[in-house]
């Protein structure tokens, strides 16, 4: 057999190895980890025990036939697996007393596990809380331990109490089911956990009684920790017996629940060691270390081993840690950092990842990790009509059960007509099917997941939702996760980055099989809200996010100083504050009436007097120094008891003056380096560059502008209003990022008008009549808002989309109203731009042309609001846009045509005197210039305004510039006196504005 490395079983993950020794057929373990330990023996003898009782093979030496001596067992040391018995999948344990030392047990009340501070921890010693001794007891004892999410037994226990009547929670049930079962379940496990049985116990409070009729309904698969400890129990009293091991327990048994007392009488208790401060003699640490400890301490300051300060912000506070261990490196594997913050912990991560320092690992257990929102998102997919941002955003996470390429094009069709079935979906859609049939290697797969996930049965919103539909969903993405997390694990080169994406969809494979069982339990269908809750269970617990991995040599993070089990040298404490811990479901009397019942149930009391003993050892552990760094949100939130006793000292000892810490942010300022010492940090200066001044004048070389060869009715807008947008624009082609994201609820609902519009009257021919066109646009828009406007199809929407489509309905009435009786007995809806300007080819189209049989026509453009701003434009002459469409027409037509605007929320006509809309009443005719006379001054001012692009002249932002610089006829485009918190048009929808100093950048 050779010299072997014996692996504790209950320390590692293993992978079996088969081997044989003296003709007996074994398996060794082998740890996935790195070694811990090496300790090497001389073969020994090996004999192969079974655990089964009932076994009748004589060939195999079942323990309760050939060891009956309990004290000659417990001296098994590593478990192993063996299948030389054909009746029994038997365990083998090392029979020698002197193969391996016992099995340290150092376990507290208090829950939790505790850090290692060395890169070769004992693997014979094992600390922590209860579900870590109840780990190692399953372990041993080969019981079964299975990972149950506590959301499965909550549905087991609110349909076991779903139809119980005459308890005290009836209308807590009618209620919130949910809730109360979850409440309940937690209740029953405690009591479990304490002794109680089940019964009906004499002078126990009436919901004692209740618990125990819905005992007899709960049939329970999934075992709590009571029933898992009483399985421990069991195996005891049947005669498995564990390894050699001493259990030091810091609380005395008598302080635990009647259930681990059962198990704990059965082990080997030894009395825990002693935990004395390390600090130097006569140092502050030590001083404080006494105080946290009860014992009576005169009040002391601070010395170079015991540090206090104070931060204006968390910013700087990692900043400031960060700077302090990259000057004290040669300690740095040696420090802990105490941070129960996770977002911060992350945060100083990632400052010492910046600087080049070994990183310490600090993770943060999140619901919002990208790929736990498939599930939820998809499930919003089985919902009709489909909110649009939902299906945004799934198609926008990283990882996805789609191509990238192909969730670019739908979510950029979303972005322009955000709705599931819009005319850019289908677009997109079908190209990406007709795409998918000529792909070589997979013909046809793409578009038979398009749609699997998109053309699936869906549910109306706002009603209940078939249980088989939701379910089917659900394992949906069960198995897209499992299966591409299995390819991820399947590569060769798997990346740190890559296995936690893998651990995270394992996990989310895990939510959703788990959401569609429960589902499948509600009965045939779900509501929404139940439906939420659900969800919101399954995904309690999220998933671990380690943006940055532990490194070797760097420092440990924990999350309470009760982890610390280890002497250290240095303890950085950031932040003083730490939650509350969770207070007593059960009143006083209640407690009483138990514990007379002989049910001794702990209030709190117990369990947090070990969690501060146990932080009390983590603190005393520090050999060396101690940082404290108050944060600005500690005075909102619960002080630690122990730094309120060790600040409480300092306090008392700088009487009569209050004590302040020195706040972190002056000593930077002032460069005290060393004023915390040994926290030694690093300052230097910086010049902050300011952000992007106010800009109007721009030096760009004329040789690196041209003039277009097209030119359309905004661009010329915009080339009088602001050269500088123009320039960026068409000349240096800047875009904004491409973001696929929804428009803002004004222009959806004015590209909602426009589309409907453009359907009811887009087809030419003669106009239909006044209720004919009501009729039309009230189905049409029905029909077409689910899909282009789904945002506006949501239930919480239901008023506003009624209100918007009688809004549609009144301007369709006017609007054919007008237009009849101007004699127009025709339309084109989005008519070509034709003609020309400035030389140029004229491009864009028309919102509304209409036609007389005279030969008449009627330039007509639609806007969704803007009432007085389209009011002044035609009285003051600003209609430029407008003049551009209709000197267009005037170049087929031969003379200018009548024009108009139509608001459409207003259901308000404005029209010229100058150049009427005939239909329009006179009273109605607005004081204005004719639209010839409009197109004449634009295009003089556009001529006369152009120094910038034929010469070295400045290209000047106009609306930063003085009134007094703008060149004649600016005021056509551009606003003279602004309101407050007013801006220019040409500002309003421009993504320029960082680069001009307008908008500054943060």
């Amino acid at each position: 057999m050779g010299n072997r490395r014996l692996v504790h079983y209950a320390t590692y993950y293993c992978r079996v190895a088969k081997i044989t020794t003296e003709n007996v057929e074994c398996d060794v373990v082998d740890s996935y980890d790195k070694p811990t330990q090496v300790r090497t023996h001389e073969p020994r003898a090996i004999k192969p025990y079974c655990r089964d009782n009932a076994c009748q093979d004589n060939a195999c030496h079942c323990r309760h036939d050939r060891r009956s001596d309990r004290n000659a067992a417990a001296t098994d040391a590593t478990c192993v697996t063996a299948a030389s018995s054909p009746h029994c999948q038997s365990r083998l344990f090392f029979a020698n007393n002197d193969m391996l030392p016992p099995t340290q047990l150092i376990i507290r009340l208090a829950p939790g596990r505790v850090q290692a501070f060395s890169d070769l921890p004992a693997i014979d010693r094992i600390q922590g809380g209860p579900a870590v001794l109840l780990e190692w007891l399953e372990t041993q004892l080969g019981l079964p331990q299975s990972d149950v999410h506590r959301a499965a037994r909550v549905m087991q226990f609110a349909d076991a109490i779903a139809n119980m009547t005459g308890v005290c929670f009836e209308q807590s049930i009618a209620a919130d089911r949910w809730e109360t079962a979850s409440e309940l379940l937690q209740r029953r496990d405690q009591l479990m956990l304490c002794g109680w049985d089940g019964t009906i116990l004499d002078r126990c409070p009436r919901i004692a009684g209740d618990l125990a009729l819905a005992e007899k309904q709960y049939a329970g698969s999934f075992p709590s920790e009571a029933e898992r400890v009483a399985a421990v129990a069991e195996a005891l009293d049947a005669g498995q017996v564990l390894p050699n091991h001493e259990l030091k327990l810091t609380e005395p048994i008598d302080l635990w629940p009647a259930a681990w007392q059962r198990v704990l009488s059965r082990l080997n208790v030894c009395d825990p060691d002693e935990v004395s401060p390390c600090s130097p003699e006569l140092s502050s640490l030590l001083a404080a270390a006494n105080t946290v400890r009860g014992q009576t301490t005169p009040s002391f300051d601070c010395d170079s081993s015991l540090r206090v300060a104070q931060a204006r912000s968390e910013t700087a506070a990692v900043e400031f840690v960060a700077s302090v261990l990259s000057n004290s490196s040669e300690t740095l594997s040696r420090t802990v950092v105490y941070c129960e913050d996770d977002t911060m912990a992350v945060r100083l991560d990632a400052c010492l990842q910046r600087i080049g320092i070994p990183t310490m690992g600090a993770s943060l257990q999140t619901r919002a990790h990208p790929v736990l929102q498939v599930l939820p998102l998809a499930l919003e997919l089985c919902w009709d009509p489909v909110d649009p941002q939902c299906l945004l955003d799934l198609l926008t996470l990283p990882v996805i059960p789609f191509p990238r390429p192909a969730a670019s094009a739908l979510a950029r069709a979303l972005s322009e007509e955000p709705g599931l079935g819009s005319g850019a979906w289908q677009d997109a859609f079908d190209s990406l099917c007709e795409t998918s049939k000529h792909d070589v290697d997979h013909p046809d797969k793409l578009k038979e997941r398009l749609h699997e996930w998109f053309c699936a049965e869906r549910s109306p919103r706002g009603q209940p939702i078939p249980t088989n539909l939701m379910a089917r969903q659900c394992r949906k993405v069960a198995k897209w996760a499992i299966g591409r997390a299995t390819l991820i694990w399947r590569d060769e080169n798997l990346s740190p980055s890559d296995e936690q994406v893998a651990i995270a969809l394992r996990e989310a494979s895990r939510q959703a099989s788990l959401l569609g069982d429960l589902v499948e339990l509600a009965g045939e269908s779900i509501t929404q809200p139940q439906l939420g809750r659900l969800l919101e269970e399954v995904t309690d617990r999220g998933v671990e996010s380690k943006p940055c991995l532990s490194d070797a040599g760097g420092p440990v993070r924990v999350r309470s100083l009760s982890e610390i089990a280890d002497r250290y040298d240095r303890l950085i404490w950031m932040g003083t504050t730490t939650s509350d811990t969770k207070s007593s479901r059960w009143s006083v009397k209640q407690l009483a009436d138990f514990a007379a019942a002989g049910v001794v149930i702990d209030d709190g009391t117990h369990a947090l007097r070990s969690l501060r003993a146990a932080e009390v050892r983590g603190l005393c552990l520090a050999s060396s120094t101690m940082l404290v760094i108050e944060l600005p949100q500690n005075a909102e939130e619960r002080v630690h008891p122990l730094w309120l006793a060790i600040r409480e000292k300092i306090a008392v000892h700088r009487q009569p003056e209050k004590w302040t810490p020195a706040a972190i942010e002056d000593l930077i300022s002032h460069s005290e380096v060393d004023a915390l010492s040994p926290f030694v940090f690093a300052c230097k200066t910086t010049n902050i560059q300011p952000p992007q001044p106010l800009r109007p004048h721009w030096d760009i070389p004329a040789n690196l502008l041209r003039d277009r060869e097209s030119v359309s009715a905004s661009e010329l807008e915009d080339r009088l209003a602001c050269p500088l947008k123009w320039t960026l624009n068409y000349q240096a082609k800047l875009r904004s990022s491409d973001i696929a994201s929804l428009p803002d609820e004004f222009r959806l609902r004015g590209n909602l008008f426009h589309k409907i519009l453009e359907r009811v009257f887009g087809g030419g021919g003669d106009l239909p009549t006044e209720d004919d066109a009501a009729r039309l646009v009230e189905q049409t828009f029905d029909e077409r808002l689910p899909l282009d406007a789904a945002p506006l199809a949501q239930p919480e929407k239901r008023v506003e989309s009624l209100r918007l489509k009688n809004e549609l309905v009144k301007a369709a009435r006017l609007f054919v109203r007008t237009l009849s009786a101007g004699g127009y007995r025709s339309v084109k809806i989005e008519e070509p731009v034709e003609g020309s300007a400035f030389g140029k080819e004229l491009r864009g189209s028309i919102d509304c042309l209409a036609s007389s049989n005279d030969g008449r026509e009627a330039v007509v453009d639609f806007k969704y609001a803007g009432r007085k701003k389209y009011y002044d434009m035609v009285t003051k002459g600003k209609s430029v846009q407008l003049a551009t469409y209709a000197f267009s027409r005037s170049q087929s037509n031969g003379s200018f045509p009548a024009v108009a605007y139509l608001v459409l929320s207003d259901g308000t006509i404005f029209t010229p005197i100058g150049s009427p809309l005939s239909g329009v009443p006179t009273s109605q005719v607005i004081d204005g210039p004719s639209i010839e006379r409009v197109w004449n001054n634009f295009a003089t001012a556009i001529a006369g305004a152009e120094g910038w692009l034929t010469t070295d002249d400045p290209v000047p932002a106009r609306p930063l510039q003085s009134i007094d610089d703008w060149p004649d006829g600016s005021e056509l485009v551009l606003i003279e006196q602004l309101g407050r918190g007013e801006t220019q048009s040409v500002c309003r929808y421009c993504d320029f504005k960082r680069l001009c100093g307008m908008e500054v950048t943060r």
